[in-house]
């Protein structure tokens, strides 16, 4: 039996809703990868504010990963369960707790709790992915599908290039309080100019879903570590222990992907 389309358009035209829920979504997206890359010049300051170790610091970029990993399949879960809107609002949300928590942390386990929170954040995009489905047929996906995913190479770029010259001139707390204003306007938006027709418990987890959080994992995971490779290679010239910090960056790959792994598999029992 064919699985009911809920698609919005069935034909040639695309309505002015789904163009404005896409516009919304791709907000959405291009600031939660210009936030998330836009942080990484801040480590080094960061070190030295929170008087860590350089090891340390690797849990900032993999307390969110792995919380996003986590999260991502199971979000897609609870959002075919209990409605798409509803789950992406809770997530926006928690995401903009974390990025104001973020924003007055005054010590590292606060920073981490707070990345934690954003970790919880990345895991709308699976939603958007599913919001965006449902509202374009199946002939115009493509398009609106490309949209979306462009939006997270132009967040972070735009990231990357002004990150640098916002912390030098400002600190590394307003890369987080400039983040802060735009996630509550689209927290504001999504309520309410998304609307979904029969949102709640309509689908199971689709093989396509699942499909688009791998490809999202695996682009967001590549950006922030070539990244911070990068920055961290830079700032780490003058140490000895450079070898050691590649070896952290391993491990933490392993667990990253471990508990991808058995997310995954607790997302579709």
């Amino acid at each position: 039996m064919n699985r009911p389309t809920i698609n919005s358009q069935t034909g040639g035209k695309i309505s002015r809703s789904a163009w404005i829920t896409l516009a919304i979504l791709s907000c959405v997206g291009l600031m939660a990868m210009f936030a998330d890359t836009m942080i990484l010049p801040a480590i080094p300051d960061i070190i030295r504010d929170f008087k860590i170790a350089y090891n340390t610091s690797s849990w900032i970029l993999a307390s969110f990963l792995i919380t996003g990993a986590v999260m991502t399949p199971i979000a897609g879960r609870l959002s075919d369960m209990y409605g798409k809107k509803k789950m992406l609002l809770i997530i926006v949300g928690i995401y903009t707790i974390g990025i104001s928590v973020a924003a007055i942390s005054t010590n590292f386990t606060v920073m981490i709790i707070a990345r934690i929170m954003q970790g919880v954040g990345a895991s709308m995009f699976a939603i958007s992915f599913g919001i965006i489905r449902d509202k374009f047929a199946s002939e115009k996906l493509a398009v609106a599908q490309g949209i979306f995913s462009s939006m997270f190479s132009a967040g972070a770029v735009i990231g990357v290039a002004i990150g640098g010259t916002i912390i030098n001139n400002f600190g590394w707390h307003a890369t987080f309080l400039l983040v802060l204003p735009i996630a509550i306007v689209l927290f504001a938006a999504i309520s309410r100019f998304i609307h979904l027709e029969m949102d709640k418990g309509t689908a199971r987890i689709s093989d396509k879903n699942t499909e688009f959080c791998c490809r999202f994992i695996h682009v967001r995971r590549d950006i922030l570590l070539s990244e911070s490779s990068n920055i961290t290679t830079e700032y780490d010239r003058s140490s000895t222990n450079i070898n050691e910090n590649k070896s952290t960056i391993d491990i933490m790959g392993a667990i990253t992907l471990s508990i991808t792994v058995i997310s995954f598999l607790v997302a579709l029992q």
